[in-house]
């Protein structure tokens, strides 16, 4: 027994919270080794919102997934993920809430796909994750067959201006596990899709949520990780595991510095002879985010008369986002000499005499190639193509 010094004492118990704002709203799916009931489905139809840690950790009877985190993997990853991302001074972003899908034990592919459906509804979450795929039983389905049902999800939805990046893991997976998830001939090899290693996932997703969609994710540092939390790994490791697309935290030292951040945010499409433009989900995010300011400034123009000054005034909206953008150093400027640069100019459809077309490229800093974008506003939806 310790004996304290005389003197007033506080005692306050911990909430990790995700107050703030700014963050990625992200969808967790995954296996909790819960039965369903009448009204608590695990097939993959329910969604529940959450913002605090002690919401989720509760019994389904009182509204969240479970309390036991050594049996509950999806809980022990939230554990994690609520402890990273809560922010730790008023300069830290947060997300205001989370959603999550409970699969139960996850061993039907059928639950997952209707996940991916019920993920779909909560328009303003733009990030999913997915815990525990590789629990689907079903013959010869593999986790990387249920990533690519993934990304086809994940494209109608863009198509919809639904812009979306999922990442997975696989527990208990070997470095070389992982890498074989995504071998440059047949794996995923796709820029909306990253790959997670399972050691402190919960923490990795909470750093892409809660990371600038200016900023590369392995530029700011872990908020509760520590040197010596990381699996430690040689260079030429760290370098298979980068090249094959999977993204890992390391500590990086320099002299007597030591810090704790992701090695580097690569997507799936890393793992290609000729990388895409947004093969890194640094340049994905800078892009989504700006295609969704010009999707809502031109927006106005559904159902509006194709007027010439109508047509101008649209114009200058998007040229307004992306200015503003270029000023505050997140998009390069487009340069009529070399070609280079973000320009989307809008026009209307050699095709169809109801549409517009906003078409162009986009080139964030320090990308070096652009992503070629183009966008058909419809009558009366809006539909980008990618």
């Amino acid at each position: 027994m310790t004996i304290k010094r005389p003197g007033v004492y506080f005692d306050e118990s911990v909430e990790y919270e995700l107050e703030g704002s700014g963050g990625k709203i992200p969808v967790f799916i995954g296996v909790t080794g819960n039965t369903g009931t009448t009204d608590y489905k695990v097939d993959g139809t329910q969604i529940q919102k959450f913002k605090k840690w002690s919401e989720v950790n509760r019994t389904i009877a009182n509204g969240g997934i479970g309390t036991d985190t050594t049996t509950n993997p999806l809980l022990a990853v939230l554990e994690d993920f609520f402890e990273e991302a809560e922010p730790k001074s008023s300069e830290d972003i947060g997300v205001p809430y989370i959603y999550v899908i409970d699969v139960g034990a996850g061993t039907t592919k059928t639950a997952w796909l209707n996940a991916l459906l019920t993920a779909k509804t909560m328009k303003k979450a733009i990030i999913e994750f997915y815990i525990g795929a590789e629990n689907i039983s079903e013959e010869g389905y593999t986790l990387t067959d249920f990533m690519k049902a993934v990304y086809a999800s994940i494209s109608t939805e863009s198509a919809n201006l639904n812009l979306r990046t999922a990442f997975t893991t696989k527990f208990n997976a070997t470095d070389a596990e992982l890498i074989a998830l995504n071998p440059a001939s047949t794996g995923i090899l796709k820029s909306r899709i990253g790959i997670l290693e399972p050691h402190l996932v919960g923490k990795h997703a909470a750093v892409l949520c809660c990371t600038p969609y200016y900023i590369e994710p392995g530029f700011l540092e872990y908020r509760t990780v520590e040197p010596g939390d990381f699996k430690p790994r040689t260079e030429a490791e760290e370098l298979a595991l980068q090249t094959a697309g999977i993204i890992f935290g390391r500590e990086e030292v320099v002299d007597d510095l030591t810090l704790c951040r992701i090695n580097l945010a690569v997507s799936t499409a890393y793992n290609t002879e000729r990388k895409p433009s947004d093969a890194l989900f640094h340049h994905r995010f800078n892009a989504d985010n700006l295609l969704r300011q010009v999707f809502k400034a031109v927006y106005s123009q559904i159902k509006a008369n194709e007027s010439a000054t109508y047509m101008v005034k649209a114009q200058t909206k998007v040229d307004v986002v992306i200015d503003e953008e270029v000023r505050a150093e997140r998009m390069i400027a487009f340069d009529s000499t070399t070609g280079n640069g973000t320009r989307l100019t809008l026009r209307e459809s050699e095709v169809n005499p109801y549409d517009m077309e906003l078409v162009g490229q986009i080139q964030g800093i320090n990308a070096t190639h652009a992503i070629l974008v183009q966008v058909l506003i419809k009558n009366p939806a809006m539909k980008a193509v990618q």
